[in-house]
């Protein structure tokens, strides 16, 4: 439990981040859409894609910023705004060996990285060490940039072309790399060869975007775009179990950031708030990724989308309405239901972020700690793990997960819970 205390610390310092950044794409996915999907002269669409990829930029500045202001004492501004230098000069040197290069993870790195050198480095050895390491980072990415291109073409090779393995494992890889905001695997599919061709009229078109965009809606579409819709119905069912477990200002960042995820399509940050509440939870999605993508495909949905998949363009694509409708109040019960599942196995972060006074510590310890404890019901508690429970300091009998216990602490413990 010592990694969820870790986990839900960062989340609290990145909670106002996660609600100005899923705004920041939804606004830009919404400029992307104007520019696809209208009649918008060159100039004025050359602006707003502009103005998009700008945002998404000021992501990474974001996160670094807070992350540093949250997690250090003393000075915190002048650390935040160094903490934002430092990652100016990191992804300067980055991007100028290798294109695409994911800010907004950068933007947590350098946020990490700054925190951990001003509390426990004097401030000028904390200076130097976070320059100098922003610095060898960013000439180390042009370094191994050849090493993953390479990895990245072997990976969308080895993926490509499986029958029913490849939409299983195209949708378990790109969101473990949607995580990350690298959007280097996808591309190779999306606008590659990778992602198979067909033959339309006369020309030959790769790439199963570039198919979709010239009028093809067959199976290449099945397997790789159209799992995405029935995994976003998946996890908003996952998003609305979650947000009554979580308290305070938590639940509607998780709200904010859920309905910005179905607006843009871009599921970064809601994957990433969902990890950081359990990577439990996240393998569990990782699970359902692969389960809607192959439902996509064996169904053959042929749902598409150019930009980044969401709802505006889900309902673009919606030819067959009426799979889309079943399948997604499907998936939203899988996922609603695994949640619970999980929350039942292992909690969630914001367990360990109860606060609970002194006196009652003792009890909440005999009880197996925090991390232990489900829920409250009339005269007992459910536990995740019975054989925790200490019998000697708690009088109290165990059915099962629920124990049974007329100890005046309980009532008492029931008012934080």
């Amino acid at each position: 439990m010592r990694l969820f205390k870790a986990f839900n610390r960062l989340q609290t310092a990145m909670l106002l981040p996660f609600l100005i950044c899923s705004v920041f794409v939804a606004v830009a996915e919404i400029m992307q859409l104007i520019c696809i999907y209208t009649g918008l002269a060159a100039d004025a669409k050359n602006v707003l894609s502009g103005f998009s990829e700008s945002l998404y930029a000021l992501t990474g500045y974001v996160f670094c910023y807070y992350i540093t202001l949250k997690l250090t004492n003393g000075k915190q501004a002048f650390k935040a705004f160094w903490s934002v230098m430092c990652f100016a000069l990191l992804s300067t040197a980055a991007n100028s060996f290798v294109d695409g290069i994911p800010l907004f993870i950068l933007g947590i790195f350098t946020g990490l990285l700054c925190s951990f050198c001003f509390n426990r480095f004097g401030m000028i050895l904390a200076l130097a060490v976070t320059v100098g390491t922003c610095v060898i980072i960013g000439i180390l990415t042009g370094l191994v940039s050849d090493s993953w291109n390479n990895f990245i073409m072997e990976l969308s090779g080895f993926i490509s072309d499986k029958a029913y393995f490849s939409p299983v494992l195209f949708g378990v890889v790109d969101n473990i790399f949607s995580l990350l905001n690298v959007d280097t695997f996808r591309e190779m599919i999306f606008n590659n060869s990778y992602g198979g061709s067909v033959l339309i009229g006369d020309e030959i078109v790769t790439g199963v975007k570039d198919m979709l965009k010239a009028g093809y809606s067959g199976k290449l579409v099945s397997t790789y775009l159209s799992g995405h819709y029935f995994l976003l119905f998946s996890l908003s069912g996952i998003s609305a179990a979650l947000f009554f477990d979580l308290k305070g200002v938590q639940r509607y960042v998780l709200l904010a950031t859920a309905v910005c995820a179905v607006i843009s399509g871009n599921l970064t940050f809601l994957l990433l708030f969902l990890f950081l509440e359990s990577p439990y939870l996240f393998a569990a999605v990782l699970i359902l990724s692969a389960g809607a993508y192959l439902a996509a495909y064996v169904i053959d949905l042929g749902m598409g989308y150019l930009a980044d998949g969401g709802i505006t363009e889900m309902i673009i694509y919606s030819d067959k309405l009426v799979y889309l409708l079943a399948g997604g109040v499907v998936f939203v019960a899988i996922g609603y239901f695994v949640y619970k599942f999980v929350f039942e196995k292992h909690g969630i972060s914001d367990c360990c972020n109860v606060y609970i006074p002194t006196r009652l510590n003792g009890f909440v310890t005999a009880l197996g700690g925090m991390s232990n404890i489900i829920r409250y019901k009339d005269g007992g508690i459910f536990v995740r793990n019975p054989k925790l429970v200490d019998t000697v300091s708690v009088e109290c009998e165990i059915d099962e997960n629920f124990i049974k216990t007329e100890d005046e602490r309980l009532d008492e413990l029931r008012e934080y819970l």
